[in-house]
């Protein structure tokens, strides 16, 4: 990867025999803490700093804005608010990042309010190394024994949940928490507290001082581009944007209103088209899961070879964290077909709303999960794993829909699509701003709603809303909801369909069974997603074996000295 931080909580002797100093921009280190950092933007305003001297050690990775009074040296500034402060210095910084520092023989990483980059760590190398690449980390444990329940889950959930990777050796620093020599815990900044305000202006003033923030960064601005809601909000925000980029192809209806929006603000546009090579993922893409999600969210991946900007925005996360994504809505219908209302359901069944609309559950569960360890019914392993983790997120709020939203945060399954961007570009991840995230814990959940959203956008610029999405042509959200519902249930209407194109279908046409699993025809009758998974665990397990192997303990595997293969996979979960 283009940028890395990489610990140890030890001096430089202990970090220099897991990791080459060579490989980083700079190396802070004390006896307590040595940190590399490799980031071609390390130093530019507002994003990577680091400082060592007498006082001790502070790095900062990633995106975050300090008070005007940080100056020049935002590191030193820190770390010495943060020897006089402690942990209530953390109220100072804005945005996405980790913070490391070590001060008077104790050190600590912190993650931002809703751990918007993992923190990997562990501690069997004899001392406790962390990094934001899990491969790394993982190349410092000599034999990683793979956890069954989180390959189940990954396979059949799209993500490890909690703080969990694919290895008993191997965490991720928890949620909203802080890392230290020989322990780790959570935070509580992010707790819901429901108050009554303006919700609408309040979220207007938030979302244009948020931009406001992100739109100086140095360089050439593009934006990755979709017809829905999201994206066009920094695109109306953000005038300096020069190029906007959709994935799709010229003709569908997406790509037609995105190609609108960008002329409507003066700005010049990019179809990123869709083949087979969209999916031929290799360790260069895979690796951006970090081994705990799916590659299938990085669908930019042919921006490489079309992009000629150094700033790249986008709108990941605002549906969660600003339009209630996770929150469950009344619904209306018959004979199994409903369309989804904007007021609340009172009573939700958080595991039904999870599994059949929120989480990349696989109709395989039924017959891949008989053979699980820990029970015989499939539905009683998935119910029991989001069970556990729902529980650990009930401390965070009071609603049930909270609880859900709680949830959808921590466990986002789409992260490696701004994993992947933020490698490669100038990043700046607009949802990680402090002021959105306090209106989302402040804002009860029946007013965290698409409406509240689009009358808040309009307030920033009352055209926004000009050329509407493809698939919500109407103002009213009802109206759409029947309309579309109509469509997809009565003979003769098409249907809106996707905004992405169809993975079923480029599967086939590209006859990627062949390509991905010439070996594993029991993979074939599997849906084109689920293979997709499964190719991308198979490929970083196979990159970790390296040059020794990994030696799961805890599953049938291959013996030792083998590759892991897509034939030994499929048999790992097969029923017997």
């Amino acid at each position: 990867m283009r940028k890395e931080l990489f610990g140890v909580f030890d001096d430089r002797a202990a970090f220099e025999r897991l990791r080459s100093s060579e490989a980083f921009d700079r190396i802070c280190s004390t006896d307590a803490l040595t940190v590399g950092v490799r980031d071609p933007h390390l130093g530019v305003p507002s994003r990577s700093a680091a400082y060592d001297g007498p006082e001790g050690v502070c790095v900062l990775w990633g995106e975050a804005y300090l008070p005007d009074e940080a100056g020049s040296t935002p590191a030193r500034w820190l770390l010495r608010r943060y020897v006089e402060e402690g942990t209530d210095v953390l109220d100072r910084l804005n945005g996405s990042y980790l913070l490391a520092v070590a001060h008077d023989g104790e050190a600590a990483v912190y993650t931002d309010p809703i751990r918007s980059w993992e923190c990997f760590y562990t501690d069997a190398p004899g001392v406790r190394a962390f990094g934001t690449d899990a491969t790394r980390v993982c190349e410092t444990v000599s034999t990683l024994s793979m956890s069954r329940d989180s390959l189940l889950e990954l396979a059949h959930l799209s993500i490890v949940l909690d703080d969990r990777t694919l290895f008993e050796e191997v965490e991720r620093t928890p949620f909203d928490g802080a890392l230290f020599e020989s322990d780790a815990g959570s935070l509580d900044r992010f707790v819901y507290r429901p108050q009554e305000f303006d919700y609408v202006d309040e979220l207007a003033a938030r979302l244009q001082r948020a931009l406001e923030r992100r739109a100086t960064l140095p360089g050439r601005k593009g934006l990755l581009l979709g017809a829905g809601y999201d994206s066009r909000t920094l695109l109306a925000g953000i005038p300096a944007i020069e190029q906007c980029y959709t994935v799709g192809t010229e003709s569908s209806p997406e790509v037609q209103v995105a190609r609108k929006l960008s002329e409507q603000y003066g700005v010049d546009h990019c179809t990123l088209p869709v083949d087979g090579s969209h999916f031929e993922v290799d360790i260069d893409t895979v690796r951006y899961t970090n081994g705990i999600g799916e590659s299938i969210h990085i669908h930019q991946r042919s921006i490489d070879q079309a992009a000629d900007v150094d700033v790249l925005y986008h709108g990941w996360a605002i549906d969660s964290l600003l339009k209630g994504f996770f929150i469950p809505r009344r619904r209306l219908g018959a004979f199994g077909k409903s369309i989804r209302l904007s007021s609340l359901d009172e009573d939700p069944d958080p595991i039904e709303f999870l599994t059949e609309r929120r989480l990349g559950v696989m109709p395989e569960c039924e017959h891949l999960l008989e053979d699980c360890s820990a029970t015989d019914d499939p539905e009683e392993f998935l119910r029991g794993r989001l069970e556990r983790e729902l529980d650990r997120c009930r401390h965070r709020c009071e609603r049930p829909h909270d609880l859900l939203n709680t949830f959808g945060m921590k466990n986002l399954p789409s992260r490696s699509f701004r994993m992947h961007l933020a490698d490669q570009y100038l990043e700046s991840f607009l949802c990680a701003d402090h002021g959105l995230i306090d209106w989302h814990l402040r804002t009860p959940p029946e007013h965290r709603n698409t409406e509240t959203f689009l009358a808040a956008i309009q307030r920033i610029d009352p055209e926004v809303l000009r050329y509407r999405p493809p698939d919500r042509p109407r103002a009213n959200a009802l109206l759409n909801q029947v309309e579309g519902f109509l469509r997809r249930n009565l003979h003769g209407l098409t249907s809106f369909g996707s905004p992405w194109p169809d993975r079923e279908t480029i599967y086939r046409q590209y006859d990627l069974d062949q390509t991905l699993f010439p070996d594993s025809p029991e993979l074939y009758p599997c849906s084109a997603r689920y293979k997709l998974r499964v190719h991308d665990i198979v490929t970083w397990l196979d990159a970790l074996a390296g040059e020794r192997p990994i030696e799961p303990e805890q599953v049938a595997c291959p013996p030792s000295g083998c590759r892991i293969t897509p034939q030994r996979f499929a048999e790992l979960d097969r029923p017997r």
